[in-house]
């Protein structure tokens, strides 16, 4: 099946099929879906192929074409079911190349969200990067029901593909698109995370199950030639990672989806710095949120090769069109991103192993696009505190179980309590007492509270901590002790709330769907430092403007109780 054919299927519209198809399935399919769907398809198209004019059973149909024996097994099993349906469908007359291009090229029919294939988009944008030649050998791990085949054999004739899925109803699917192909096409039903083939490969792919847990991890990384030893845990992510670098050929490349989390958290540090002195990744492409339907999960498309001293980081997560609620990759889209993996621009970067080696070994574009506001003689926030800790990890539950209906001398913040550069304390929210193994997250008179997270904005304020009273700080923040020798607290305050301390903040964090700054970090951030002669007159100015704020929510809390009164005011 040559290429110019398969592009003239592509472009046909095929959704008159898919409504018959959808209307005739409506009351048995249920989970069967999208198989019944291609078996149903498959059928028409190898009757109107071979030109079949009696289809009154499926031995009669086997009889009467020869059909591939990776398939008959599975077709026998679903076509009982459905032989009705197929009776009614042939009253359509769809032809021959509106069927096969609806097996083909028909990939938004899912039976769940769970089992969604990967976006079309993303799977051309892989394609175009691979760059798979004639006669080039690659290897897809978990192939799902074979939408990237169907991709690659839109830009080459003669490849040999070989396609690894656990789903056996997939894989199903996967063999009948792969025997109207009539392509170098091999499929087998294995687990991805075990599988190992004979030979290596040129050009791998695999878009894996995001964060899964794997129950039989220890027995499945010990066979792993390339695990390092001191690498104790580490996300399936990295793991279907490992698996795909360690069957690609030397002057190969594979590309992965994973998940955003995985390229910059503490917990895969140590194999993303193994991965990353090992000279496997080339590039990552952080791509547009909402790719996948129904799934919120932001991802990054990470590029594998051997030898690479420097990494390029692509922030893509504008290059994407509207499709209703969903955005997908155009060719545009797809054009402009292979665009920036060539140059250096405000939306990708080369970096060099040693400045990563610097953060952490994050690999999040994010990380390394937001340059921060450059600062003369500042002060790293270290040299400036007496100590940063962050806020008590408690249970809801257990909150609630001391909560105090009448005033104490306890308190707590939640990260709901800091507004407008202030804390705003509830009538109720006082502590029957705080345990002493809780005393250290207990805020210091002029400290600072700063949510570790933004969204969309990091919020912060100093606390006042009246005498006799302790207020113990809860949740995801941090609690910086400021050294007043060096600093003014509300002087600091100051320029966190200032477009400033947002461009500074910005620079540090990682994740675009939930910005988090690391401690580290946070430690190491420059800010500018005056004299405190100058420092006390900035915080005396910013303090004015709290008071000033607290005033006008007093007035603003009294006029909105008297709204609710005036129904009642009697008239005369």
């Amino acid at each position: 099946m040559n290429i110019t054919y398969l592009k003239r299927l592509e472009k046909l519209d095929t959704s008159g099929i898919s409504e018959a198809i959808d209307r005739e399935l409506r009351v048995i399919a249920g989970d069967n879906k999208s198989r019944y769907s291609t078996v149903l398809a498959y059928i028409l198209y190898r009757a109107s192929k071979d030109n079949i004019k009696d289809l009154d059973s499926i031995e009669l149909f086997e009889s009467s074409c020869d059909v591939d024996s990776s398939i008959k097994m599975e077709l026998d099993y679903y076509c009982h079911d459905i032989w009705p349906v197929l009776d009614r469908l042939k009253i359509y007359g769809f032809d021959e190349d509106n069927l096969l291009a609806y097996l083909l090229f028909n990939n938004d029919l899912e039976d769940s969200l769970r089992e969604a294939s990967t976006p079309r988009g993303i799977l051309k944008l892989a394609a175009k990067i691979l760059d798979v030649q004639e006669n080039e050998s690659v290897l897809e791990l978990c192939s799902g029901k074979g939408n990237f085949f169907v991709e690659l054999a839109l830009l080459r004739e003669n490849i040999k593909y070989t396609g690894i899925e656990l789903s056996m109803a997939n894989n199903f699917m996967a063999n009948i698109r792969a025997s109207v192909l009539e392509r170098d096409i091999s499929l087998f039903l294995s687990d991805a995370m075990t599988y190992k083939a004979e030979n290596k490969a040129d050009k791998l792919f695999a878009n894996y199950p995001f964060l899964i847990n794997v129950s039989d991890m220890e027995n499945i990384v010990k066979d792993m030639e390339m695990l390092p030893d001191n690498i104790k845990r580490a996300s399936s992510d990295w793991i279907f990672n490992l698996k795909l670098v360690e069957q690609m050929k030397s002057g190969g490349k594979a590309v992965a989806v994973m998940t955003n989390g995985t390229t910059w958290n503490s917990t895969d540090k140590k194999i993303r710095e193994y991965f990353i002195k090992s000279g496997f990744i080339e590039a990552t492409i952080l791509l547009p949120s909402k790719l996948f339907p129904g799934i919120s999960v932001t991802t990054t498309l990470v590029i594998f090769s051997h030898g690479n001293t420097n990494i390029k980081m692509i922030d893509a997560g504008e290059n994407f069109t509207k499709e209703g609620r969903r955005n997908v990759l155009s060719d545009n889209d797809i054009s402009d991103i292979l665009d920036l993996l060539q140059k250096d621009s405000k939306n990708s970067i080369t970096i060099s192993i040693k400045e990563i080696e610097e953060n952490d070994y994050i690999i999040n574009a994010s990380r390394y696009l937001e340059k921060a506001p450059e600062i003369k003689d500042g002060v790293a926030i270290a040299n400036i505190v007496k100590s940063i800790t962050r806020g008590a990890q408690l249970r809801a539950s257990d909150l609630d179980e001391n909560k105090s209906a009448e005033p104490t001398n306890y308190r707590y913040i939640m990260l709901s309590n800091i507004n407008d550069g202030d804390i705003y304390f509830t009538d109720n929210q006082y502590l029957k007492d705080i345990q002493p193994n809780l005393k250290k997250f207990c805020v210091r008179n002029n400290s600072i509270v700063l949510t570790k997270t933004g969204s969309p904005d990091f919020k912060s304020a100093v606390v006042q901590v009246a005498e006799g009273m302790e207020i113990l700080a809860t949740g995801n923040m941090f609690i910086l002790e400021i050294d007043e020798t060096k600093a003014n607290p509300y002087y600091v305050q100051a320029l966190f709330d200032s477009e400033l301390g947002r461009a500074l903040f910005k620079s540090i964090y990682v994740g675009s769907v939930i910005p988090t700054i690391s401690l580290e970090k946070l430690r190491k951030l420059e800010i500018p430092l005056p004299l405190l002669e100058e420092q006390n007159i900035i915080g005396e100015k910013y303090k004015e403007e709290l008071e000033r704020i607290a005033e006008l929510k007093e007035k603003l809390l009294t006029s909105r109780k008297k709204l609710k009164q005036i129904y009642n005011i009697k008239t005369i």
